[in-house]
C-alpha cells in the first residue's frame, strides 16, 4: 500500500511538504506543488480527501476516450457529445486508443494531469482497476463497453448488443441460411460478450450449438485487419458458409475490402450482415446489411449523464437503446434449405 512517505520519496519533498499540499492548508510553491500531484498520480495515489484537494477549481473540459476517433461511429458520438458539453462551456479532449493498453493507460494520467473535470471512456477492457480507481474521484461514463471491476462509479450507454446480434442473425435464418460464420470482436470486453451471446441464442433456436467445436468462427480485435483476415480465413476453407456476421463496422469494412480485392461477389458467393453503419457505406459497390443505430443519440445522452456527473447526481445509471436491421443489398436468400 502507498504511503505518504512513498510520495514524498517519489517527489523528493519531505513528508510535510506532501502534508501540506494535500491538506491546502499551507503554501507551496506551484513548481513543489506540480512534483507532489505528479508522484499522486504516478503512483495511483486517490483517497478522497486528496481528491477534494486538488481538485479546487474546474478546468471545464472533459476527456474523450475510445479506440478510433476515426471511425465516423465515434465521431458521431463526439458530435452529439459536444453539442450537450458546450451548451456550459465544456470542451473535449478527444484521444484514440487503438485498442492499445499502453496506449490506452498513458492517456489516462495524461487526461489526469491535465485535470479534466471528467471523462467518456470507450474501454479497451485491459485497465480496468485502473479505471475503477479513478472513478472513486472523477466522473466517469462509459460507451458501448462495461468495465469488469468492483466498486467502480460511472453511467453506462449503449444499444442493446445482445438483441442486434441476435436480430440480425436471424435476419440471415430467416433468409434460409444455416452454415453462418461470425467475425467476432474481443470476447474480454462486455460488447464483444453480449453480440457473441446474441448470435449464439439465434442459432439455438434453429438446432444449431455454437461451442468451442463451431467450425464457423473467426474472433477478431475490431479492426480493420482482423475483418481482412477473418474474410480471408473463410474463403480458405472447403466446406465454406453461405453467410458472415460481422460484429463491427471497421471489421466490416477489411472483410468488404477483402472480398473486393479478390473478386468474391456479395451477395451472390456469400451474404455479408455487419453492426452499425460503415463509413462511406453509399460509396460501396453494394448496400450493406446492418444493425443499426443512432450513435448520435449516444452521444447526447453521454454528454448529459457526464454533466450531472460533475455536478454530484452520482447513482449507477444504465440507458440501453434499441438497434434496428436495415436489410441492404448484400444479403440474399437461399433458394432451398
Amino acid at each position: 500500500m502507498v504511503t505518504i512517505k512513498d510520495i514524498a520519496k517519489h517527489a523528493g519533498v519531505s513528508i510535510a511538504t506532501v502534508s501540506r499540499v494535500i491538506n491546502g492548508n499551507y503554501y507551496v510553491s506551484p513548481e513543489t506543488k506540480e512534483k507532489v500531484v505528479k508522484a499522486l498520480r504516478e503512483l495511483n495515489y486517490y483517497p478522497n480527501s486528496i481528491a477534494r484537494s486538488l481538485k479546487t477549481y474546474s478546468t471545464y473540459t472533459i476527456g474523450f476516450l475510445v479506440s478510433y476517433i476515426s471511425n465516423t461511429h465515434y465521431t458521431t458520438i463526439a458530435k452529439g457529445v459536444e453539442e450537450i458539453v458546450n451548451e456550459e462551456n465544456y470542451s473535449l479532449i478527444a484521444c484514440s486508443t487503438e485498442e492499445n493498453k499502453e496506449r490506452e493507460l498513458k492517456y489516462l494520467k495524461i487526461l489526469l494531469s491535465r485535470r479534466v473535470d471528467g471523462l467518456i471512456i470507450n474501454t479497451t477492457g485491459e485497465n480496468d482497476e485502473f479505471i475503477a480507481k479513478m472513478s472513486q474521484n472523477i466522473p466517469i461514463v462509459f460507451v458501448h463497453r462495461r468495465i469488469y471491476a468492483r466498486d467502480y462509479r460511472g453511467d453506462f450507454v449503449d444499444f442493446n448488443c445482445v438483441q442486434g446480434a441476435y436480430d440480425l442473425t436471424k435476419h440471415l435464418l430467416n433468409l434460409g441460411h444455416r452454415k453462418i460464420f461470425v467475425i467476432n470482436g474481443k470476447l474480454s470486453l462486455s460488447s464483444g460478450i453480449e453480440k457473441f451471446t446474441g448470435f449464439v441464442k439465434a442459432m439455438s433456436e434453429v438446432g444449431i450449438r455454437v461451442d468451442d467445436d463451431y467450425p464457423y468462427r473467426y474472433d477478431g480485435d475490431y479492426s480493420v485487419e482482423s475483418g481482412y483476415q477473418g474474410a480471408a480465413h473463410i474463403m480458405q476453407m472447403q466446406d465454406r458458409p453461405t453467410a458472415v456476421v460481422i460484429m463491427n463496422n471497421t471489421m466490416a469494412m477489411g472483410a468488404y475490402r477483402f472480398f473486393k480485392n479478390n473478386q468474391i461477389k456479395v451477395p451472390d458467393e456469400i451474404s455479408v450482415a455487419s453492426f452499425v453503419d460503415i463509413e462511406n457505406a453509399d460509396l460501396m459497390y453494394v448496400r450493406p446489411c446492418v444493425a443499426t443505430m443512432n450513435p448520435w443519440i449516444v452521444g447526447r445522452k453521454a454528454g448529459e449523464l457526464i454533466l450531472d456527473r460533475i455536478k454530484g447526481i452520482n447513482n449507477n445509471r444504465e440507458v440501453i437503446y434499441e438497434s434496428q436491421v436495415i436489410p441492404g443489398d448484400s444479403v440474399k436468400p437461399l433458394t432451398a434449405w
